[in-house]
């Protein structure tokens, strides 16, 4: 984890860690919590449930990566990674969403944060970002991560993120957050277990 994520999880208890495809509903589940307006921002405009039931069922095929935000087991936020296919040198689309009560606290840039080291550990350059131009919020996310951005035609702003190859700190930050998370699925498991009778 990085310093910020770690002293984020600190204060509010967030846990950050992939989401598998054996976590499909609670992934498609989040996007029901979002109002209209955070749903238009992620997907561009206004999107039908048809749609979403889709969307979720593709969104852990080829390769690509879900990782969600957790306070006390409830899903809050959601990063994807969606691998973009024959390019070299390796390159990437991330897409940010989260519920409306916990925006502006932390939960983006720490989904970024472990997005950004688990690509960095896989070999990808650089990470691609779209938005709307009225997303102030992705906006500032994308440059606090030194994301150069350009405005495009119409309401479309694109950022890219260059990344360096592998380190020891963004294994670290990966390795390390996956193993606390499990360590904390473990021992919920634990505590629900029930007590055997003497």
């Amino acid at each position: 984890m990085t310093m910020h994520s770690a002293t984020l999880q600190t204060a509010t208890a967030i846990t950050i860690r992939r989401l598998w495809i054996s976590e499909q509903d609670l992934f498609r589940k989040h996007f029901d919590q979002l109002d209209p307006a955070s749903r238009a921002m992620r997907f561009g405009g206004a999107v039908h449930d048809s749609f979403l039931d889709t969307y979720a069922r593709s969104a852990f095929s080829h390769g690509n990566m879900v990782f969600g935000a957790f306070v006390k087991g409830t899903l809050l936020g959601v990063g994807e990674i969606k691998l973009l296919a024959n390019s070299l040198p390796l390159r990437a689309e991330a897409a940010f969403s989260v519920v409306p009560e916990w925006q502006d606290k932390g939960v983006g840039d720490a989904l970024f944060a472990r997005i950004i080291a688990a690509l960095q550990n896989r070999g990808v350059r650089s990470l691609s970002l779209w938005c709307r131009t009225s997303n102030h919020r992705m906006r500032h996310l994308a440059a606090k991560h030194n994301s150069k951005l350009d405005f495009v035609a119409g309401d479309e702003t694109h950022g890219e993120v260059r990344l360096p190859w592998p380190m020891p700190s963004s294994i670290i930050e990966e390795v390390c957050g996956e193993a606390f998370c499990y360590a904390q699925a473990m021992q919920a498991l634990m505590e629900a277990r029930p007590r055997s009778e003497h």
